[in-house]
């Protein structure tokens, strides 16, 4: 097993504030040096859209987050095919610059592999 972390982003970029403490968590790891992943699933796909308008219900928009994973050096990110096409979105439209975008047919599997796990 890793000593790899691996943040799970499951919940909708608005609506709560779940998704982006989860990636402020992620950051801040990273900034302590800690090795993490990121797996989206489920309405987590949706943070990794880049058409975001979160300034028209109020709230800072998630996609700065985002870009700021290869400045604190993550490389790579999990995305789970299954949430994509269930939500109709294109693997495509999920590009994040200076990330690597893994689309994963089984979740399961990624998960079991870490020992610890952090669910947003």
């Amino acid at each position: 097993m890793s000593n790899t972390a691996l943040a799970l982003c499951r919940t909708a970029p608005y609506g709560s504030a779940l998704a982006r403490e989860g990636l402020e968590a992620v950051l801040a790891s990273c900034a302590m040096e800690q090795e993490v992943d990121l797996l989206f699933l489920g309405d987590g796909v949706f943070q990794l859209l880049d058409n975001q308008s979160a300034g028209e219900i109020l709230q800072k928009n998630l996609r700065r987050n985002l870009l700021a994973l290869p400045m604190f050096g993550l490389e790579q990110l999990f995305v789970c095919s299954k949430s994509l096409a269930e939500r109709r979105i294109a693997p495509e439209q999920v590009q994040v610059p200076g990330i690597i975008v893994k689309v994963i047919e089984h979740p399961s599997s990624l998960i079991a592999s870490y020992q610890c796990v952090l669910s947003f």
